[in-house]
């Protein structure tokens, strides 16, 4: 699986980014994983197309020292069509502006 990976994390920083994402975004039915949205208008044509299968989505997973954000964007209902693949360089954008985001918004050590 491709992924972006913040990894050696302190306790403190840790336990902020379970406090922001718990409140920011979808959660998993899975411990520590939450759903961030991508954009509508940065979807693929085929994603775009398959509107049944939205929201399109990637997952974020916070684990003891680290907090990984997955490259590949699901459909809600099933990873077996089509419009789920890895991130366009647009998508791929758009999720390292959000860590960045994540980074400073939160004063994360990294």
């Amino acid at each position: 699986m491709r992924s972006l990976v913040l990894d050696e994390l302190r306790r403190p920083d840790i336990d902020k980014l379970a406090q922001h994402l718990g409140a920011t975004l979808a959660p998993s039915a899975m411990d520590g994983v939450y759903w961030l949205e991508m954009p509508p208008d940065l979807l693929s044509p085929e994603q775009v197309a398959h509107k049944d299968c939205g929201p399109h989505r990637v997952a974020l997973v916070l684990e003891e020292e680290s907090l990984r954000l997955e490259l590949l964007v699901r459909a809600h209902d099933s990873l077996r069509c089509n419009c789920t693949g890895y991130a366009s360089p647009a998508q791929r954008q758009f999720l390292l502006g959000y860590l960045d985001r994540l980074i400073a918004e939160l004063g994360l050590m990294t």
